[in-house]
């Protein structure tokens, strides 16, 4: 809830699922969306099976950051899956902000 607080002070529109079940649902249904951000540790699949899913079924420029607190056993897997920055957790708010605002600025387009 922090995080979804954080961003909709800032310019974001967000989307809050419950597991990762639930966030491919609303990918599928609801998208495109700008960026997705999961933890590693989420009820029914993980972040990693989430990731790779999404990956799988053709969303391979979508944005994702991965948080995590077990960095040392989960960070090269998140990016072998499919993320593209991941935070160790605890992370300060100001490095929240910056991941997300440089992946959001990447999907972009140039003027």
């Amino acid at each position: 809830m922090l995080i979804e607080t954080v961003l909709r002070r800032g310019p974001y529109e967000t989307k809050t699922c419950a597991d990762g079940e639930t966030a491919m649902l609303a990918l599928e249904a609801e998208g495109p969306f700008d960026m997705l951000i999961c933890d590693f540790m989420l009820p029914g699949i993980s972040g990693l099976d989430l990731i790779e899913r999404v990956r799988a079924r053709g969303y391979g420029t979508l944005p994702i950051l991965m948080i995590s607190g077990h960095a040392s056993q989960v960070r090269e897997r998140a990016k072998l899956a499919g993320a593209d920055v991941f935070l160790n957790k605890p992370f300060t708010l100001s490095q929240l902000r910056s991941a997300v605002a440089t992946l959001v600025a990447a999907q972009s387009p140039v003027s």
